[in-house]
């Protein structure tokens, strides 16, 4: 029966996480999917049986709502411990590697040390209790405010170049000038707070093991959602322009994909959609002919060097068993803003960017390389700029109030493939408990 189906627009893991609990509570669940895949931006790519992910790397050991997947799917025992050091390269032209771990690291000097602890002290021990995922509530001072603004002084450049622009690097392909201090301060949270972990298939199966256990139409794109009376009551489809009709739709897709998606009524949510700002960027994959040290797992460039690829990956340090040919296999990654105007150039343009900036990370690697490959992520991070988590909050308080839709998105939460899965998690129990299927 019509009210008793719920159509799931998008196949990524919010989407399916969303779809895969409705199906385990009774409902008719149909999962409609423009490509020709699932998981989004989950990504995985093999060359002659050696593995890399190109999307979510790593499953933080906070994250519940995918171990629990994990479990569910029957992968608990591909999961493997990831640790690694970190190799910065200096502006001298030397490198330094660094735990971690460690209590003190010599690259932030004293005082920079002693005020990383001091930020600890303020606002992740003491300060505004924060979810693990999500947003939670409105906190201005935070998300009004560049983290740039707590970083200003000279004696700060240590703890700004070897701290805080390698952690919204890594965790968002994005500069510092680009994140609110609230988002930093959860990114910082997870770091200290959270351990990483890989699954020997790639994290990838995950998605691809969800949908298994789900009616998905492929290439299956969705032109419009269909509003009746002030509720929404199916889609419109791309192709053949036929209506598919539902007690509920979830828009599982990313904000860029889900403001077109918006009929004239729900105009407002077009306009959030539209607002929120993604990196899109060219990654590179270099696959070598010997393994690097295993103890490094992440490489970051010189910061103050003009450079697109700031970060690369030594896949074989992250989870060995990905790579059975035991050799190396680097990912490497631009950051925003400069990575979007990468996708315009052709891919030999963007393997010799990416080799010229590896090489001041790793000298001599490119005499390594066996071969390459650009794969290019059109939607990889949303960017939480001053005052982000505000318009997020806004868009959910009126959310609550729409009839017969629900929006999935790690952009609702924080970002992030935890993020994600919560999102479609908090669907299921509106869907479940407030009866968004009248």
């Amino acid at each position: 029966m019509e009210d008793r189906k719920v159509i799931v627009v998008g196949a990524g893991i919010g989407g399916l996480t969303a779809g895969y609990r409705l199906r385990q509570r009774g409902f008719e669940v149909e999962v409609l999917e423009a490509a020709d895949r699932p998981g989004g931006r989950m990504v995985g790519l093999e060359r002659k049986g050696d593995r890399v992910d190109l999307g979510a790397h790593f499953i933080h050991s906070n994250g519940r709502g995918a171990l629990e997947l994990i479990d569910e799917m029957g992968l608990s025992g591909l999961k493997r411990k990831v640790k690694g050091k970190v190799q910065y390269a200096l502006r001298n032209g030397g490198s330094c590697v660094h735990d971690p771990g460690a209590p003190y690291t010599k690259l932030f000097g004293l005082k920079g040390n002693l005020k990383l602890y001091g930020f600890i002290l303020k606002h992740v021990v003491f300060g505004p209790p924060l979810p693990s995922c999500g947003i939670g509530k409105d906190i201005p001072e935070y998300d009004q405010a560049e983290i740039l603004d707590l970083f200003r002084s000279p004696a700060d450049q240590g703890l700004l170049d070897y701290c805080v622009t390698p952690l919204t690097m890594g965790s968002m392909l994005a500069r510092p000038e680009w994140t609110n201090v609230y988002h930093f301060i959860r990114m910082l949270r997870s770091s200290l707070l959270s351990s990483l972990a890989g699954l020997t298939c790639g994290v990838s199966a995950l998605a691809r093991e969800v949908a298994k256990r789900l009616p998905v139409r492929y290439e299956a794109p969705v032109r419009k959602l269909v509003m009746e009376r002030g509720r929404v009551v199916g889609v419109e489809m791309a192709g053949d322009g036929s209506v598919r009709k539902a007690g509920h739709v979830i828009v599982a897709t990313t904000p860029a994909a889900a403001a077109p998606l918006m009929p004239d009524k729900l105009d407002e949510q077009r306009r959030f959609l539209e607002s929120v700002l993604y990196t899109a960027i060219p990654a590179v994959v270099f696959f070598l002919d010997r393994p690097l040290s295993p103890d490094v797992l992440f490489y970051f460039n010189d910061p103050g060097r003009p450079c697109a690829y700031t970060l690369a990956i030594n896949e074989l340090a992250k989870v060995p068993e990905m790579l059975p040919s035991g050799k190396g296999a680097l990912t490497a990654w631009p950051a925003y803003p400069g990575s979007p105007g990468l996708l315009a150039l052709a891919d030999d343009a963007i393997l010799s960017t990416a080799r010229e900036d590896l090489e001041v990370m790793i000298p001599g690697f490119s005499a390594w390389i066996e071969d390459a490959v650009v794969y290019r992520h059109p939607f990889v991070n949303a960017l939480f700029t001053p005052g982000s988590y505000r318009a997020v909050l806004g868009f959910l308080d009126q959310a609550q109030h729409l009839r017969g839709v629900s929006f999935v998105s790690c952009v609702l939460n924080g970002s992030g493939m935890e993020a994600a899965i919560q999102s479609g998690k908090a669907a299921v129990q509106r869907i479940c408990g407030w009866g968004g299927m009248a």
